[in-house]
């Protein structure tokens, strides 16, 4: 309670001493801003701030003081004589020493460090042994002297958090205050728009109650305005027309020019029937206008101008002609409308084959645009002139003897690549029989990389050059290994021999599962070779119930062995074999639940423990 009393009150005298210097902060500000001018005395405020921090010095070395002997104290009652003395003493001598080494704000880390172990070290020196200290006294010892070579840190925390809130708390006041002002001004902006738009209100209302006490007169007044105005106009269209002419030659007299682009919108069709080209006008490049103003002017009506503007294949226009090895072949309105023609017959023939790496595309006739002067009637159709220019037929079914007038000549890159064979490598293996062989690695073709360039005349090859040939993989022959040992004899010799080299025994002779197993299961991989046991003749070699694929070698004297569940089978019925002799692979045919050889040995037509003959 004395400690909490104790705590509380110095943190009351420190928010007093915080809020007094805040006050005469704000204080200082206000008659600031009162007087509005800047606050200059910085030195006043500087002086403050340093009087705090002198205070907090102050208070944080009373509060160490303060524990220190509220903590000897507690230490002197609750601890036995003995142990009171040894810690006491600790105490005294530890102050001393640190005080005659150096002040405790300037110490460094590395001292503090190091005095810390030496006085972990002599405390753990006095009470080693001392039965009447008791563990929660020595922590209370080691806590002390931890504390007391900590305390710039845990200085530094408290500073650090005092300063973070004092941040905190001038940073939320001052928001605040600016959230205040702003508040302020958005409330004295919407007052100021409040008004103006009563104040237009009040206007609207009055000149609607003035129109509505003089609507008749308003309304005469208006009326007459709007009658002076369509009499004005009227007879100010009546004196003027537009003289519409084509590249200088006059064509007629039109009301106005809106008539003129009427008529051109619907002129397109009727020009392409007369002149069999397809020809539009472009009212602003080839009509043009001159105002005229008069009583007396023959204005055209909107027939009159489309049979004028219609019937005009007689006039020379400029035009623009393509012409192959110095003849001019079809004529076009424009120059870039010849030109883009060009480019798409000439782009239509590279895109025939997207998956080309082209490097030339090129008319083989000399081709050129040159601008002429025709009669409007000569100008080509635009589809007419691009069928004429690729198949040499206006017609849309061009017919066998038609031969285009242009040749696009091409010339492309093609890559290819080739497989080179391998060959055949065999070693001597003194393990294997001679008619026995073996994979050792599988052969890898090699790859020949070739670079071709190709020639076409309107898509069609013409030439072909290899460019390039780079062997980019070599083959790899294939490796066996090749029997030196001699074939032994095709019949039994009366021993047994494993019928495989790698395996693994999963189930034996005997009963299993409530039934008799009849020979041992040796378990491998799939297509693990599996070997004659001894020399013989082959009984049996096809599909037979739950064995799956089955070898039966029948070695003379009533012995048999079987060989089931094979994914493969080397041997056929008949066949004379060896012992050692590969004449099956390990599989899971039958009933069978993974790939393994099951194996039996028969005399008689009984089976017997293949273990006991291996």
């Amino acid at each position: 309670m004395d400690r909490s009393s104790d705590r509380d009150g110095k943190k009351t005298n420190k928010e007093k001493a915080y809020k007094e210097a805040r006050q005469q902060i704000h204080q200082q500000a206000k008659e600031s801003r009162r007087k509005l001018t800047r606050l200059t005395d910085r030195e006043s405020l500087e002086e403050i701030l340093a009087r705090q921090q002198e205070n907090r010095r102050r208070e944080r070395r009373e509060r160490r003081e303060e524990r220190a002997r509220r903590r000897a104290s507690q230490q002197a009652q609750a601890a036995p004589a003995g142990e009171a003395e040894v810690i006491t003493a600790y105490t005294a001598r530890a102050s001393l020493q640190g005080h005659r080494q150096k002040k405790r704000f300037s110490e460094g880390f590395f001292h503090r460090a190091y005095r810390l172990v030496k006085s972990l070290a002599s405390l753990r020196r006095q009470i080693r042994g001392d039965e009447l200290i008791t563990s929660e006294k020595k922590r209370e010892a080691y806590g002390a002297v931890i504390r007391d070579c900590a305390s710039p840190i845990t200085g530094a925390a408290h500073e650090a958090v005092e300063t973070a809130w004092n941040f905190i708390s001038s940073f939320g006041r001052d928001s605040w205050e600016l959230l205040l002002f702003v508040c302020d001004q958005v409330i004295a902006a919407a007052y100021y728009i409040k008004s103006f738009l009563w104040l237009i209100w009040d206007w609207f209302w009055e000149l609607r109650f003035w129109l509505d006490m003089h609507k008749r007169g308003v309304f005469q007044v208006f009326a007459s305005f709007v009658c002076l105005g369509m009499l004005t106009a009227v007879f100010i269209s009546s004196l003027i027309g537009y003289e519409y002419s084509y590249y200088g030659k006059v064509l007629g007299i039109a009301k106005s020019k809106e008539d003129v682009y009427k008529t051109i919108e619907v002129l397109g069709d009727k020009l392409s029937a007369a002149t069999g080209a397809n020809v539009s006008l472009d009212v602003e490049r080839d009509i043009e206008f001159t105002r005229l103003i008069g009583f007396d002017l023959d204005i055209d009506s909107a027939d009159d101008i489309l049979s004028t503007l219609t019937y005009m294949k007689d006039i020379q226009v400029k035009a623009y002609a393509i012409v192959i090895d110095g003849v001019e072949t079809v004529v076009l309105e424009d120059e870039q409308t010849a030109r883009n023609m060009l480019e798409t017959i000439r782009t239509d023939q590279l895109l025939a084959r997207l998956d080309t790496e082209y490097v030339d595309a090129q008319f083989e006739e000399n081709v050129a645009v040159n601008e002429v002067s025709v009669l409007l009637g000569d100008i080509w159709n635009t589809a007419a002139a691009r069928r004429y220019l690729e198949t040499g037929s206006v017609n849309s079914v061009p017919l066998a003897s038609d031969t285009p007038k242009l040749t696009i000549l091409t010339t492309e890159l093609y890559t290819y690549y080739e497989s080179i064979g391998f060959g055949t490598r065999y070693i001597n293996n003194s393990d294997m029989y001679t008619d026995e062989t073996e994979l050792v690695s599988e052969g890898q073709y090699g790859r020949q990389e070739n670079v071709v360039k190709i020639t076409r005349r309107n898509g069609e090859e013409v030439s072909r050059d290899l460019v390039s040939s780079e062997r980019i993989a070599e083959p790899v022959a294939e490796v066996y290994y090749k029997g030196t040992k001699k074939i032994p004899v095709r019949s039994g010799t009366g021993t047994f021999a494993y019928p495989m080299r790698t395996y693994t025994i999963t189930s034996r002779f005997g009963m299993r599962w409530g039934r008799m197993h009849t020979g041992v299961d040796f378990a491998a991989s799939w297509g693990t070779k599996i070997y004659a046991a001894d020399g013989g003749t082959v009984s049996f070699a096809g599909w037979k119930g739950g064995y799956g694929q089955l070898v039966i070698i029948d070695h003379g004297g009533f012995y048999q062995t079987y060989y089931a569940h094979c994914s493969e089978m080397y041997v056929s019925e008949g066949d004379q074999v060896y012992q050692g002799q590969n004449i099956a692979a390990v599989g899971s045919t039958g009933n069978s639940t993974g790939p393994h050889l099951h194996f039996e040995v028969r005399y008689k037509g009984d089976p017997y423990n293949p273990l006991d003959y291996l």
